[in-house]
């Protein structure tokens, strides 16, 4: 006989597939909408800083988890409010704590990364996180695949209570 997973097991890997890869487009008020990860581009200025695995707690990544489940789904939508305005432009690097990353932008496209970038600063400071800590943990996560998997864990755990 073999071993059939159920349909839980089956939709949290599912789930963990999907939101893992999500740590680098989330990647803080970093790598906000393009970008898609913390690592700064050539011409991006600033460097966001790693902190030691063993300095996050666990309600951080409790709460670090809900920041990304508030904060994704208004990534998505600004993208896709972003693509018919560029056309088939690639969507640049845009990082919200990097203002040159915005006045580069169309006026029409800087309202909605302004809008964006506020609404997503207010999503993940009503979970307890500074954006200083959340960008913090998200380069980390980058970086740390136990701490992925963590976070991954919350991700799933939270998703399945809704």
């Amino acid at each position: 006989m073999f071993y059939q997973p159920s349909l839980i097991e089956m939709l949290a890997r599912s789930l963990l597939i999907r939101i893992v890869p999500t740590l680098g487009c989330i990647a803080g008020l970093t790598g906000i909408l393009s970008g898609c990860g913390s690592t700064p581009t050539a011409d991006s200025p600033t460097q966001i800083p790693t902190v030691p695995v063993e300095t996050i707690e666990g309600d951080e990544i409790i709460n670090y988890a809900k920041a990304i489940i508030a904060v994704e789904p208004r990534r998505k939508a600004a993208i896709n409010d972003i693509q018919p305005i560029i056309k088939d432009e690639e969507i640049p690097n845009i990082t919200c704590t990097e203002p040159d990353t915005i006045t580069a932008l169309p006026r029409n496209v800087q309202d909605i990364v302004v809008k964006y970038c506020n609404l997503a600063k207010k999503d993940i400071e009503s979970t307890g996180l500074t954006i200083d800590r959340f960008n913090a943990i998200t380069a980390t996560a980058q970086a740390d695949q136990d701490l992925q998997t963590e976070i991954g864990n919350e991700l799933i755990r939270h998703q399945s209570e809704r």
